[in-house]
């Protein structure tokens, strides 16, 4: 195997301590639904209001239901009530001005239908004096759901979140998977720093006070919350309602109420989970011609015209190249080009560094590398993950087309490349260009800082042919965003800015 060694580059992440296990609780209030009656001193049905979840709200007895031990909430067409000029009815109740939550856990089993346009929510507001309007005060959604996603949503959502834009130090969301069809149980932990989420028992997101909570980052220990559960119906999400499925249900088995049965309800800083997450900067207007065929399973056809592309060959690297074309505007060039890589091994490797890598700063590292269309992560689990965070990886690099491997493989002419600590670009490319051949090579990562992000860039440029690429026909302004190469970039710098702004590298 031919190994070339450069210079080593050190480069950390920021750490954050793992979270105390809180596990005394104590039931002090529940609601089982038992009683085919609404328990009007803690609930009440949600009025119809201006924001978008609440559009089609109404106390109309046919959106409520006591069925089998559960609360039924409904969302149909308004078909019989020709007074209401809605398009559509939904059933939604809430605790607001009746029953709230201090710290400990709040637990909720539910199923639910699904549907386009279909939104059955379960989340918190906090009960405030009314001078703090939203997002200052909080919200929390223990769960969400929209379209026909495969998983569900655990969202906070704050000024920092909101107004600031500030949703990945620390992370906002998880898209943990779920049951579809059969009931969930889905909770979350409050306590004065720190919330803690769910999904039928397995822990999903934490969401920690991050540097004291400034900026309005933690407001989640300054209020009670009421409970709002609702079937609500249209968003901007979902750009239309599928009416051939309504009506449609959110079936709630029960809500518990647990408190900590201890003095002990301040934990440190939590790691954060995600075990599902969504491809970032996914190219939205693709479709898929199946009538061309290449012998290169890797190898792909892309043609892009008015923002819209159609894509044959291999589905995942030609949405990866779709991704890298779009400018810093949204805006995408007409171009026609095939590709296919020049090598079959194109990978990073972890493995010269002690550094324990955590599962965000894995998951991350593979959408980068997707994003350039690197297909092996050497990588030997070395402790900074547990075994379900490690096979949820995997799963989650299958997905994206990388293999995690534990070794390099035991091929001829395949090269391990380390970093110059003054690595730019261009010294990187003379390197690669050089002696990088034969069955491809893997490159050695410590962190993905400025230098990291830019090798990956010069890497995958020169593991990919480029093929036939067509003339860019509406540059109208734009960067060039390809050289006649194909999918070797030029005008490197400003790919390079637009580069750091998805992956939040400043």
């Amino acid at each position: 195997m031919r190994r070339l060694l450069v210079f080593s580059l050190i480069m950390g992440f920021l750490g954050i301590s793992n979270a105390q296990e809180h596990l005394r609780y104590a039931l002090i209030w529940h609601d089982e639904f038992d009683s085919g009656t609404l328990d009007e001193e803690v609930w009440s049905k949600i009025p119809r209001s201006k924001p978008d979840w609440a559009i089609h709200m109404s106390s109309d007895e046919r959106l409520y239901g006591f069925e089998d031990g559960n609360l039924v909430l409904r969302g149909m067409v308004n078909d019989y009530l020709p007074k209401d000029t809605a398009a559509f009815l939904t059933g939604g109740v809430w605790g607001r001005d009746k029953k709230t939550f201090g710290f400990g856990k709040v637990e909720v089993r539910a199923k639910f239908d699904v549907a386009q346009g279909y939104w059955p929510a379960i989340w918190m507001m906090p009960w405030t004096d009314h001078k703090v309007g939203w997002p200052y005060a909080g919200e929390i959604d223990i769960m969400e759901h929209f379209r026909d996603n495969p998983y569900v949503n655990n969202t906070v959502h704050s000024h920092y979140t909101y107004n600031l834009h500030r949703r990945n130090r620390p992370s906002q969301v998880a898209y943990p998977k779920y049951n579809e069809g059969e009931y969930n149980t889905y909770a979350v932990e409050r306590f004065h720093d720190s919330l803690v989420f769910f999904v039928n028992g397995q822990r999903t997101l934490n969401y920690p006070r991050y540097r004291g909570g400034r900026n309005g980052q933690f407001p989640f220990s300054d209020y009670e919350y009421y409970l709002i559960l609702d079937a609500q119906l249209g968003r901007d999400r979902s750009p239309y309602i599928d009416t051939a499925k309504l009506p449609v249900e959110l079936r709630i088995d029960y809500v518990r109420y647990y408190e900590l049965d201890s003095k002990t309800d301040v934990i440190p800083e939590p790691q954060d989970y995600q075990q599902y997450t969504r491809k970032r900067y996914k190219f939205k207007k693709m479709v898929v011609d199946n009538e061309e065929n290449f012998d290169n399973p890797d190898e792909y056809h892309v043609v892009t015209k008015r923002g819209k592309a159609i894509v044959s060959g291999n589905v995942v690297w030609a949405q990866s190249t779709l991704t890298q074309l779009i400018g810093e505007d949204g805006k995408i060039a007409n171009v026609d080009f095939y590709d296919k890589p020049a090598c079959p091994y194109r990978g990073i490797s972890l493995d010269r560094y002690n550094k324990k890598w955590t599962f965000n700063e894995i998951k991350q590292l593979l959408d980068v590398m997707a994003f350039y269309k690197l297909n092996y992560l050497l990588w030997n689990s070395d402790g900074g993950c547990s075994e379900e965070e490690v096979n949820n990886l995997r799963e989650y690099g299958s997905d994206l087309g990388i293999q995690m491997i534990d070794d390099i493989p035991n091929v001829a002419d395949v090269g391990l490349f380390l970093m110059a600590n003054d690595g730019r670009f261009p010294l990187v490319n003379k390197v690669f260009l050089k002696i990088a051949y034969g069955q491809g090579g893997f490159l050695s990562l410590n962190g993905l800082g400025d230098e990291e992000l830019e090798a990956l860039m010069a890497f995958s440029e020169r593991y990919w042919c480029g093929g036939s690429a067509g003339k860019i026909t509406n540059n109208e302004g734009l960067p060039d965003t390809l050289s006649e190469a194909g999918t070797r970039l030029a005008n490197f710098k400003e790919k390079m800015a637009i580069h750091r702004d998805r992956f939040h590298h400043k």
